[in-house]
């Protein structure tokens, strides 16, 4: 018998490797993504007129109902913007990590979002198994 070399184990990937794989759409799906990602940027920065400025100073209503009216429509306002600001900030985002091996892939379970949930959202962080459980675990609190 011939002395045989001991087997070595293989290594199993640790729980804390973020395994991504090389590739995850073709090049032309991702150029229309990209696409998209920019479209909805533009659309935002000149729909929203996304500038940090501080609102003008009106003078105060008479009447304290439409002082109250005009108070909950700045407040309202406000919220949209604030909104829109986030999705814009998803979307630069989606377009750094456009340039990355990392676009594409859940944030949660490291997997592949399919590039139909992509092609309706392009800024998605999550694939729909993981948002549904993450979403069920905020209406349990």
């Amino acid at each position: 018998m011939t002395p045989t070399s001991p087997a070595r184990p293989t290594p199993r990937p640790s729980s804390t490797t973020t395994a991504v794989p090389q590739t995850m759409h073709s090049p032309s799906k991702r150029a229309r993504l990209k696409a998209e990602l920019s479209r909805q940027r533009v659309s935002l920065l000149t729909e929203w007129n996304l500038t940090i400025g501080v609102p003008d100073e009106q003078e105060p209503c008479a009447e304290r109902a439409d002082q109250v009216t005009h108070d909950l429509a700045q407040a309202l306002a406000i919220q949209v913007k604030m909104r829109a600001l986030t999705k814009l900030k998803r979307i630069e985002r989606a377009l750094l990590l456009l340039r990355t091996k990392y676009y594409g892939y859940c944030r949660r379970c490291r997997k592949a979002i399919p590039y139909e949930r992509l092609a309706v959202q392009p800024d998605a962080r999550y694939c729909v198994p993981c948002l549904a459980l993450a979403e069920s675990r905020l209406s349990r609190n």
